[in-house]
């Protein structure tokens, strides 16, 4: 049978959330998602919803990146221009931004560098047959599950905490933040990391419900895309 798991970066690895047969919320923080793979061993399928690029293109920026960018309009900035296997091959910051000079005319941020070994870490699996792996950004699933209507407020503020987690409550009834908040350190997972795996999850169901919806419809490589 099929399973289908949220999974969000957080400073320890992968915060993974996914539901059981009674729809209570399981959670696991691995170092790895090859560890993730090892641990579902008795899933003959996972369908995996996961925030970071799954499939890279050679140019910049990808359509993926600029359709989620206009559709979060005024926030925008919460999507990062995914690399290209060129620059994820690259030994330092400093080389891989001379490519990004070369196709797009500005250097990379180092908040992107900073997110290589995840990038490299999601290539390991993509090619697994029982792994079914979609990119999902949290903001533009948030988007859908406000009635098309972006959050503005930054999730780490009290009030943009209360409102996605509002969104949440809806969606998945046994959901309770302090209940996982207190399995885990926050030196390991921040709480916005937990409001991210779930809206990351609530996407990933979509798919499986023939309910999501795509960036862009058809993309230039299989899987290139933005789903929510």
């Amino acid at each position: 049978m099929s399973l289908v798991i949220g999974i969000d970066g957080c400073k320890s690895g992968w915060f993974a959330v996914w539901q059981n047969q009674d729809e209570v919320i399981d959670t696991a923080i691995f170092k790895s998602l090859n560890n993730l793979k090892d641990f579902f061993t008795e899933s003959n399928q996972l369908i995996i919803g996961i925030d970071m690029p799954v499939i890279l293109s050679e140019v910049m920026p990808r359509e993926a990146d600029q359709l989620a960018r206009k559709l979060l309009s005024k926030k925008a900035s919460s999507v990062f221009t995914a690399p290209t296997p060129e620059m994820l091959d690259q030994p330092n910051y400093e080389k891989a931004s001379l490519i990004s000079k070369r196709l797009i005319g500005k250097s990379m941020s180092l908040q992107s560098w900073y997110l290589f070994p995840k990038i490299k870490d999601v290539q390991t699996v993509i090619h697994c047959e029982n792994i079914k792996l979609f990119e999902i950004h949290p903001e533009v699933s948030f988007r859908a599950m406000n009635n098309e209507k972006v959050v503005l407020e930054s999730k780490k503020t009290a009030e943009g905490f209360d409102i996605r987690k509002s969104l949440l409550d809806k969606h998945f009834l046994n959901f309770n933040f302090d209940v996982i908040r207190n399995k885990y350190q926050k030196k390991d997972l921040m709480d916005n990391d937990i409001l991210d795996a779930l809206v990351v999850l609530w996407s990933a169901r979509r798919i499986v419900n023939n309910q999501a919806s795509y960036l862009p419809k058809t993309p230039e490589k299989p899987n290139m895309q933005i789903v929510y």
